[in-house]
Protein backbone atom coordinates (compact mmCIF):
# COMPACT_ATOMS: atom_id res chain seq x y z
CA UNK A 1 0.00 0.00 0.00
CA UNK A 2 1.86 3.28 -1.34
CA UNK A 3 2.27 6.37 0.85
CA UNK A 4 -0.76 8.17 -0.49
CA UNK A 5 -3.65 5.55 -0.59
CA UNK A 6 -2.72 5.36 3.39
CA UNK A 7 -2.91 8.92 3.86
CA UNK A 8 -6.45 8.93 1.83
CA UNK A 9 -7.43 5.97 4.35
CA UNK A 10 -6.99 7.87 7.69
CA UNK A 11 -8.75 11.06 6.61
CA UNK A 12 -11.31 8.80 5.20
CA UNK A 13 -11.50 7.03 9.02
CA UNK A 14 -11.25 10.33 10.83
CA UNK A 15 -14.50 12.01 9.20
CA UNK A 16 -16.38 8.77 9.86
CA UNK A 17 -14.98 8.59 13.67
CA UNK A 18 -16.15 12.73 13.40
CA UNK A 19 -19.80 11.80 12.06
CA UNK A 20 -19.76 8.85 14.55
CA UNK A 21 -19.31 10.90 17.74
CA UNK A 22 -22.06 13.24 16.62
CA UNK A 23 -24.47 10.71 15.87
CA UNK A 24 -23.54 9.46 19.45
CA UNK A 25 -24.05 12.50 21.69
CA UNK A 26 -27.32 13.21 18.95
CA UNK A 27 -28.94 10.25 20.97
CA UNK A 28 -28.34 10.29 24.06
CA UNK A 29 -28.50 14.17 24.62
CA UNK A 30 -31.71 14.19 22.12
CA UNK A 31 -30.59 17.53 20.82
CA UNK A 32 -27.09 18.13 20.23
CA UNK A 33 -26.58 19.23 16.77
CA UNK A 34 -22.39 18.80 16.55
CA UNK A 35 -20.35 17.89 18.86
CA UNK A 36 -16.84 19.31 18.58
CA UNK A 37 -14.04 16.70 20.41
CA UNK A 38 -10.93 18.60 21.90
CA UNK A 39 -8.09 17.20 23.60
CA UNK A 40 -7.18 20.39 25.53
CA UNK A 41 -8.14 21.01 29.55
CA UNK A 42 -10.09 24.18 29.45
CA UNK A 43 -11.88 25.11 32.54
CA UNK A 44 -15.39 26.16 32.72
CA UNK A 45 -14.77 29.13 34.50
CA UNK A 46 -11.36 30.52 34.32
CA UNK A 47 -11.77 32.92 36.99
CA UNK A 48 -13.97 30.86 39.86
CA UNK A 49 -13.44 33.30 42.99
CA UNK A 50 -13.29 30.15 45.01
CA UNK A 51 -11.89 31.87 48.60
CA UNK A 52 -14.37 34.85 48.12
CA UNK A 53 -18.04 32.44 47.99
CA UNK A 54 -19.66 33.47 50.57
CA UNK A 55 -23.17 32.18 49.59
CA UNK A 56 -24.61 29.44 47.41
CA UNK A 57 -27.87 29.87 45.71
CA UNK A 58 -29.69 26.36 44.57
CA UNK A 59 -33.01 27.11 42.59
CA UNK A 60 -35.07 24.30 40.94
CA UNK A 61 -38.77 23.69 40.07
CA UNK A 62 -38.85 21.91 43.29
CA UNK A 63 -37.86 24.94 45.54
CA UNK A 64 -34.98 27.03 46.49
CA UNK A 65 -32.33 26.62 49.06
CA UNK A 66 -29.51 29.56 50.54
CA UNK A 67 -26.08 28.07 52.00
CA UNK A 68 -24.45 30.82 53.64
CA UNK A 69 -21.05 31.23 54.83
CA UNK A 70 -21.32 31.95 58.77
CA UNK A 71 -18.91 33.22 61.27
CA UNK A 72 -18.25 29.74 62.16
CA UNK A 73 -19.16 27.36 59.68
CA UNK A 74 -21.97 27.37 56.99
CA UNK A 75 -25.56 27.35 57.78
CA UNK A 76 -28.55 26.50 56.39
CA UNK A 77 -30.82 29.39 55.43
CA UNK A 78 -34.40 28.15 55.70
CA UNK A 79 -33.23 25.62 58.98
CA UNK A 80 -33.09 29.26 60.41
CA UNK A 81 -29.12 29.10 60.00
CA UNK A 82 -28.90 25.58 61.44
CA UNK A 83 -25.38 24.50 60.97
CA UNK A 84 -24.99 22.62 57.52
CA UNK A 85 -22.80 20.00 57.10
CA UNK A 86 -19.22 21.63 55.46
CA UNK A 87 -18.00 18.95 54.01
CA UNK A 88 -20.27 18.87 50.70
CA UNK A 89 -20.28 22.26 50.13
CA UNK A 90 -16.51 22.84 49.65
CA UNK A 91 -15.97 19.75 47.75
CA UNK A 92 -19.20 21.38 45.74
CA UNK A 93 -16.36 24.44 45.39
CA UNK A 94 -13.80 22.12 44.53
CA UNK A 95 -15.27 20.85 41.88
CA UNK A 96 -16.61 23.94 40.27
CA UNK A 97 -12.95 25.36 40.45
CA UNK A 98 -12.02 22.67 38.81
CA UNK A 99 -14.26 21.51 36.17
CA UNK A 100 -13.53 20.92 32.82
CA UNK A 101 -14.79 20.85 30.00
CA UNK A 102 -15.16 17.60 27.83
CA UNK A 103 -16.69 18.60 24.57
CA UNK A 104 -18.22 22.14 23.79
CA UNK A 105 -21.75 21.28 21.95
CA UNK A 106 -23.46 23.68 19.81
CA UNK A 107 -26.88 23.98 20.18
CA UNK A 108 -30.09 26.47 19.45
CA UNK A 109 -31.60 27.57 22.55
CA UNK A 110 -34.83 26.37 20.99
CA UNK A 111 -33.56 22.99 21.97
CA UNK A 112 -32.01 23.64 25.28
CA UNK A 113 -35.51 21.77 27.12
CA UNK A 114 -34.15 18.47 25.56
CA UNK A 115 -31.00 19.18 27.65
CA UNK A 116 -32.73 20.47 30.70
CA UNK A 117 -31.00 23.85 30.03
CA UNK A 118 -34.77 25.83 30.39
CA UNK A 119 -34.28 28.44 33.47
CA UNK A 120 -37.24 26.82 36.20
CA UNK A 121 -39.73 29.82 36.33
CA UNK A 122 -39.65 29.42 32.05
CA UNK A 123 -39.77 25.70 32.04
CA UNK A 124 -43.36 24.27 30.63
CA UNK A 125 -42.20 20.98 32.36
CA UNK A 126 -40.50 19.92 35.06
CA UNK A 127 -37.44 17.52 33.52
CA UNK A 128 -36.74 20.79 30.87
CA UNK A 129 -35.75 22.86 33.58
CA UNK A 130 -32.31 23.71 34.97
CA UNK A 131 -30.71 23.39 38.04
CA UNK A 132 -28.89 26.71 38.71
CA UNK A 133 -26.43 26.84 41.49
CA UNK A 134 -25.57 30.92 41.57
CA UNK A 135 -22.27 31.55 43.94
CA UNK A 136 -22.50 35.50 45.88
CA UNK A 137 -19.61 37.12 47.56
CA UNK A 138 -19.99 38.50 51.45
CA UNK A 139 -22.34 41.18 49.60
CA UNK A 140 -24.94 39.22 48.51
CA UNK A 141 -23.50 40.33 44.52
CA UNK A 142 -23.75 37.41 41.92
CA UNK A 143 -19.96 36.26 40.69
CA UNK A 144 -21.30 32.86 39.16
CA UNK A 145 -24.18 31.42 38.12
CA UNK A 146 -23.44 27.51 36.36
CA UNK A 147 -26.98 26.03 35.10
CA UNK A 148 -27.13 22.03 35.45
CA UNK A 149 -28.87 20.22 32.98
CA UNK A 150 -29.63 16.82 31.67
CA UNK A 151 -27.20 14.04 33.01
CA UNK A 152 -25.59 12.69 30.10
CA UNK A 153 -25.47 8.09 30.31
CA UNK A 154 -22.73 6.39 28.65
CA UNK A 155 -23.19 2.60 27.65
CA UNK A 156 -21.15 0.31 29.07
CA UNK A 157 -21.64 -2.12 26.01
CA UNK A 158 -23.47 -5.11 28.20
CA UNK A 159 -27.07 -5.79 28.77
CA UNK A 160 -28.67 -4.10 31.88
CA UNK A 161 -29.38 -6.79 34.69
CA UNK A 162 -32.06 -5.26 36.05
CA UNK A 163 -34.20 -4.48 32.86
CA UNK A 164 -34.01 -4.86 29.08
CA UNK A 165 -31.45 -2.46 26.66
CA UNK A 166 -27.98 -1.90 27.23
CA UNK A 167 -26.68 -0.64 30.87
CA UNK A 168 -25.70 3.06 31.06
CA UNK A 169 -23.98 4.75 33.48
CA UNK A 170 -23.81 8.40 34.83
CA UNK A 171 -20.56 10.02 32.92
CA UNK A 172 -20.99 13.53 32.90
CA UNK A 173 -23.78 16.63 33.04
CA UNK A 174 -24.59 19.33 30.09
CA UNK A 175 -24.02 22.72 31.65
CA UNK A 176 -23.64 26.29 30.56
CA UNK A 177 -22.89 29.42 32.51
CA UNK A 178 -24.34 32.38 33.41
CA UNK A 179 -26.40 34.50 30.56
CA UNK A 180 -24.28 32.68 27.55
CA UNK A 181 -25.60 30.49 25.44
CA UNK A 182 -22.45 28.25 25.26
CA UNK A 183 -23.15 24.54 26.34
CA UNK A 184 -20.76 22.11 27.05
CA UNK A 185 -20.69 18.71 28.18
CA UNK A 186 -18.53 18.33 31.66
CA UNK A 187 -17.23 15.16 33.55
CA UNK A 188 -19.05 15.56 36.10
CA UNK A 189 -22.86 15.08 37.23
CA UNK A 190 -23.49 17.23 40.24
CA UNK A 191 -26.00 14.49 41.19
CA UNK A 192 -25.76 15.01 44.92
CA UNK A 193 -26.89 19.06 44.64
CA UNK A 194 -30.52 18.95 45.99
CA UNK A 195 -32.59 21.92 47.60
CA UNK A 196 -34.36 19.59 50.19
CA UNK A 197 -32.69 21.50 53.68
CA UNK A 198 -32.29 18.21 55.46
CA UNK A 199 -29.83 17.27 52.85
CA UNK A 200 -27.67 19.73 53.89
CA UNK A 201 -28.10 20.40 57.64
CA UNK A 202 -25.34 19.23 59.74
CA UNK A 203 -26.21 15.68 61.08
CA UNK A 204 -23.61 15.34 64.06
CA UNK A 205 -25.73 14.04 67.12
CA UNK A 206 -25.17 12.99 70.49
CA UNK A 207 -23.88 9.68 71.81
CA UNK A 208 -24.93 8.52 75.30
CA UNK A 209 -22.50 5.56 76.53
CA UNK A 210 -22.01 3.67 79.66
CA UNK A 211 -25.56 4.53 81.32
CA UNK A 212 -25.69 4.40 84.49
CA UNK A 213 -29.00 5.00 85.55
CA UNK A 214 -32.29 5.73 82.94
CA UNK A 215 -35.01 7.46 84.34
CA UNK A 216 -38.80 7.45 82.36
CA UNK A 217 -41.36 10.55 83.57
CA UNK A 218 -44.83 10.14 81.60
CA UNK A 219 -46.75 12.33 83.46
CA UNK A 220 -48.31 9.13 84.91
CA UNK A 221 -46.54 8.67 88.14
CA UNK A 222 -47.94 4.94 88.69
CA UNK A 223 -46.37 3.60 85.40
CA UNK A 224 -42.70 5.88 86.10
CA UNK A 225 -39.61 4.00 86.84
CA UNK A 226 -36.21 4.41 87.35
CA UNK A 227 -33.23 1.67 86.67
CA UNK A 228 -29.97 2.14 87.71
CA UNK A 229 -26.76 -0.09 88.25
CA UNK A 230 -23.45 0.10 89.96
CA UNK A 231 -21.41 -0.47 87.07
CA UNK A 232 -20.82 -1.47 83.10
CA UNK A 233 -21.07 -4.65 83.93
CA UNK A 234 -23.97 -4.98 86.26
CA UNK A 235 -27.63 -5.51 85.70
CA UNK A 236 -30.06 -3.10 86.36
CA UNK A 237 -32.14 -2.44 89.72
CA UNK A 238 -35.23 -0.94 89.89
CA UNK A 239 -35.24 1.86 91.90
CA UNK A 240 -37.59 2.07 94.84
CA UNK A 241 -39.19 -1.39 93.80
CA UNK A 242 -42.65 -2.50 95.83
CA UNK A 243 -43.37 -5.79 97.01
CA UNK A 244 -43.74 -8.63 94.15
CA UNK A 245 -41.82 -6.31 91.65
CA UNK A 246 -39.30 -8.62 89.83
CA UNK A 247 -36.90 -7.08 86.98
CA UNK A 248 -37.08 -9.04 83.89
CA UNK A 249 -33.24 -8.33 82.56
CA UNK A 250 -34.51 -9.72 79.42
CA UNK A 251 -37.23 -6.56 79.09
CA UNK A 252 -34.38 -3.86 80.04
CA UNK A 253 -31.10 -5.56 78.70
CA UNK A 254 -30.98 -3.11 75.79
CA UNK A 255 -31.45 -0.20 77.89
CA UNK A 256 -27.96 0.09 78.71
CA UNK A 257 -27.38 1.19 75.22
CA UNK A 258 -29.89 3.56 74.92
CA UNK A 259 -29.40 6.13 72.66
CA UNK A 260 -26.11 5.37 71.61
CA UNK A 261 -26.57 5.20 68.20
CA UNK A 262 -28.62 8.42 67.64
CA UNK A 263 -29.50 9.65 64.36
CA UNK A 264 -31.27 12.59 63.25
CA UNK A 265 -33.20 13.29 60.13
CA UNK A 266 -34.00 16.93 59.95
CA UNK A 267 -34.47 19.76 62.63
CA UNK A 268 -38.19 21.57 62.86
CA UNK A 269 -38.63 25.04 62.44
CA UNK A 270 -41.71 27.52 61.53
CA UNK A 271 -44.99 26.04 61.46
CA UNK A 272 -43.56 22.52 61.59
CA UNK A 273 -41.85 23.15 64.94
CA UNK A 274 -45.33 24.63 66.22
CA UNK A 275 -46.89 21.50 65.29
CA UNK A 276 -44.27 19.19 66.75
CA UNK A 277 -43.44 19.69 70.19
CA UNK A 278 -41.86 17.11 72.55
CA UNK A 279 -43.65 17.30 75.45
CA UNK A 280 -44.64 13.64 75.81
CA UNK A 281 -41.94 11.35 77.35
CA UNK A 282 -38.60 11.95 78.71
CA UNK A 283 -35.35 10.71 80.17
CA UNK A 284 -33.07 11.17 82.46
CA UNK A 285 -29.83 9.88 82.05
CA UNK A 286 -26.56 9.70 84.14
CA UNK A 287 -23.55 8.29 82.26
CA UNK A 288 -20.21 7.13 84.74
CA UNK A 289 -18.38 9.02 83.09
CA UNK A 290 -20.19 12.26 84.49
CA UNK A 291 -22.90 12.97 81.51
CA UNK A 292 -26.15 14.06 82.90
CA UNK A 293 -29.02 13.94 80.06
CA UNK A 294 -32.51 14.93 79.41
CA UNK A 295 -34.26 14.24 76.60
CA UNK A 296 -38.13 14.93 76.00
CA UNK A 297 -39.85 13.12 72.78
CA UNK A 298 -43.36 14.22 71.86
CA UNK A 299 -45.74 12.02 70.01
CA UNK A 300 -45.35 9.91 66.68
CA UNK A 301 -46.54 10.60 63.24
CA UNK A 302 -47.71 8.31 60.47
CA UNK A 303 -44.17 8.25 59.17
CA UNK A 304 -42.49 6.90 62.85
CA UNK A 305 -41.10 10.33 63.24
CA UNK A 306 -41.00 12.11 66.07
CA UNK A 307 -40.18 15.26 67.84
CA UNK A 308 -36.72 15.25 70.19
CA UNK A 309 -35.19 17.84 72.14
CA UNK A 310 -32.33 17.61 74.56
CA UNK A 311 -30.18 19.11 77.51
CA UNK A 312 -27.00 18.18 78.44
CA UNK A 313 -24.40 18.62 81.36
CA UNK A 314 -21.49 17.39 82.66
CA UNK A 315 -19.15 16.91 85.29
CA UNK A 316 -15.52 15.73 85.44
CA UNK A 317 -12.65 15.17 87.50
CA UNK A 318 -9.84 17.60 86.72
CA UNK A 319 -7.03 16.13 88.52
CA UNK A 320 -5.82 12.45 88.77
CA UNK A 321 -5.35 10.55 91.65
CA UNK A 322 -1.95 9.60 91.56
CA UNK A 323 -0.86 6.35 93.11
CA UNK A 324 1.52 6.13 95.70
CA UNK A 325 4.63 4.18 94.01
CA UNK A 326 4.58 5.91 90.62
CA UNK A 327 7.50 6.93 88.92
CA UNK A 328 7.84 9.89 87.62
CA UNK A 329 7.90 8.33 83.77
CA UNK A 330 4.61 6.47 85.36
CA UNK A 331 3.16 9.75 86.39
CA UNK A 332 4.04 11.79 83.44
CA UNK A 333 2.69 9.49 81.18
CA UNK A 334 -0.55 8.85 83.22
CA UNK A 335 -1.39 12.87 83.58
CA UNK A 336 -0.66 12.55 79.70
CA UNK A 337 -3.42 10.29 79.46
CA UNK A 338 -5.62 11.57 81.87
CA UNK A 339 -5.61 15.20 80.03
CA UNK A 340 -6.33 13.82 76.83
CA UNK A 341 -9.29 12.34 78.02
CA UNK A 342 -10.62 15.09 79.78
CA UNK A 343 -10.28 17.46 76.84
CA UNK A 344 -12.21 14.84 74.72
CA UNK A 345 -14.99 14.55 78.04
CA UNK A 346 -15.05 18.61 77.60
CA UNK A 347 -15.21 18.55 73.60
CA UNK A 348 -17.81 15.97 73.24
CA UNK A 349 -20.03 18.04 76.04
CA UNK A 350 -19.34 21.49 73.94
CA UNK A 351 -20.52 19.60 70.88
CA UNK A 352 -23.73 18.36 72.46
CA UNK A 353 -24.86 21.55 74.46
CA UNK A 354 -24.81 23.06 70.64
CA UNK A 355 -27.59 21.02 70.13
CA UNK A 356 -30.05 22.41 72.55
CA UNK A 357 -32.54 24.53 71.82
CA UNK A 358 -33.13 23.08 68.62
CA UNK A 359 -36.43 19.87 68.03
CA UNK A 360 -35.05 17.93 65.70
CA UNK A 361 -37.41 14.85 63.57
CA UNK A 362 -36.01 11.13 64.60
CA UNK A 363 -36.99 7.71 64.01
CA UNK A 364 -39.21 6.37 65.92
CA UNK A 365 -37.33 3.07 66.39
CA UNK A 366 -34.66 5.36 68.53
CA UNK A 367 -37.19 5.19 71.41
CA UNK A 368 -40.00 2.38 70.67
CA UNK A 369 -38.03 -0.32 72.68
CA UNK A 370 -37.55 1.60 76.23
CA UNK A 371 -40.54 3.44 76.42
CA UNK A 372 -42.41 1.13 79.16
CA UNK A 373 -44.62 1.36 81.04
CA UNK A 374 -43.42 0.51 84.84
CA UNK A 375 -46.11 -2.63 84.37
CA UNK A 376 -44.32 -3.74 81.49
CA UNK A 377 -40.74 -4.59 83.01
CA UNK A 378 -41.40 -7.12 85.51
CA UNK A 379 -41.55 -11.29 85.15
CA UNK A 380 -44.49 -12.37 83.94
CA UNK A 381 -46.37 -14.97 86.38
CA UNK A 382 -47.84 -17.78 85.35
CA UNK A 383 -51.49 -17.99 86.08
CA UNK A 384 -52.25 -21.00 87.31
CA UNK A 385 -55.59 -22.85 86.58
CA UNK A 386 -58.22 -23.74 89.55
CA UNK A 387 -58.42 -27.29 90.26
CA UNK A 388 -61.77 -29.08 88.35
CA UNK A 389 -64.46 -30.27 90.22
CA UNK A 390 -65.42 -33.50 90.02
CA UNK A 391 -69.35 -34.29 89.98
CA UNK A 392 -71.15 -36.37 92.34
CA UNK A 393 -71.10 -40.53 90.20
CA UNK A 394 -68.22 -39.59 87.97
CA UNK A 395 -65.30 -41.23 87.49
CA UNK A 396 -62.16 -40.05 85.26
CA UNK A 397 -59.51 -42.22 84.27
CA UNK A 398 -56.99 -43.19 87.17
CA UNK A 399 -59.16 -42.09 90.32
CA UNK A 400 -61.75 -43.98 92.24
CA UNK A 401 -65.45 -43.46 91.28
CA UNK A 402 -66.16 -40.42 93.87
CA UNK A 403 -68.72 -41.49 96.86
CA UNK A 404 -66.42 -44.95 96.91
Amino acid sequence: MGTKTLIRLLIILAIIGGIAAIFHFAGSGGSVAKVTSTTNKTKVFNDFPINDIAEIHLKTTDGELTLQKGEKSWVVAERENYPANAEPIVEMLRKVWDLNIVQPVTIGRSQYGRLNLIAPDEATLPDQAATLVSFKDSEGENLHTLWLGKIYERSENRPDPIGGGMATSEAGRYVKTGSSNSVFLVGETFSDIQTGPSEWIDKSFFKVEDIKSIEIVTGDKKEDWKLTRKDVSSDYVLAKAAKGEELDQAKVSSMKSAFSNAQMEDVFVGAELKENKPEGTTFKISTFDGFNYIISTGEKNDLNELPLSIKVSGKFAEKRKQGEEESDEETARLDKAFNTELKELKDKLAAEKALEGHVFKVRSYLVDSIIKKRSELFVEKEEQSPEQEIAPGVSLPGLPLQGN
